[in-house]
C-alpha cells in the first residue's frame, strides 16, 4: 500500500461520524436495493459513518454479483477474516469450504474495496461452484 492512500485512511480513521459528507443527499434513498436501504439504516440507528456498500478493484458494487452468483448456482458466498487485521486478506468460501483469498483495503472515499476484479471473481465463483 502506498504512502499517500495510507495516510488518506487514516484521516478517514480518525474523522468523527459528522464529519463524513452525506453520500445520499442528492439521491432518491428508496430507490436503492432492500440490501442497501436496510444496512444504511442499521448505520444510521447506531451513528454510524454513512454506510457505503463494498467493492471490487473496478469499483463494481460486491452484493449485486455476490447475490447473482448465489442464485444462479444455488450457494452462499461469504467473506470471512478470523481476528482479522487492516491487512489481512479475507477468504471467499463457498458453503463454509475456502476457494481462494483476497485482501481488502478502505479506499480514502470510505469504501471497503475487495482487491480483485468484478469478472475475475466470478470467474472464480464459476470454477469453483461448477466443481462442488
Amino acid at each position: 500500500m502506498d504512502s499517500d492512500r495510507e495516510e488518506a485512511i487514516e484521516r478517514l480513521r480518525t474523522r468523527d461520524p459528522g464529519e463524513d459528507t452525506d453520500p445520499y443527499a442528492e439521491i432518491d434513498v428508496s430507490e436503492l436495493p432492500e440490501w442497501w436501504r436496510k444496512t444504511k439504516e442499521e448505520f444510521e440507528a447506531y451513528g454510524l459513518r454513512p454506510y457505503r456498500p463494498p467493492r471490487f478493484e473496478d469499483e463494481t458494487l460486491k452484493y449485486e454479483i455476490v447475490d447473482e452468483l448465489e442464485d444462479r448456482f444455488g450457494i452462499e458466498i461469504t467473506f470471512t477474516s478470523i481476528e482479522s487485521e487492516y491487512t489481512e486478506e479475507w477468504e471467499i468460501r463457498i458453503g463454509g469450504e475456502i476457494v481462494a483469498y483476497v485482501g481488502r483495503y478502505r479506499s480514502p472515499g470510505g469504501y471497503t474495496v475487495y482487491e480483485i476484479e468484478s469478472d475475475d471473481f466470478i470467474e472464480l465463483i464459476e470454477s469453483a461452484a461448477r466443481a462442488r
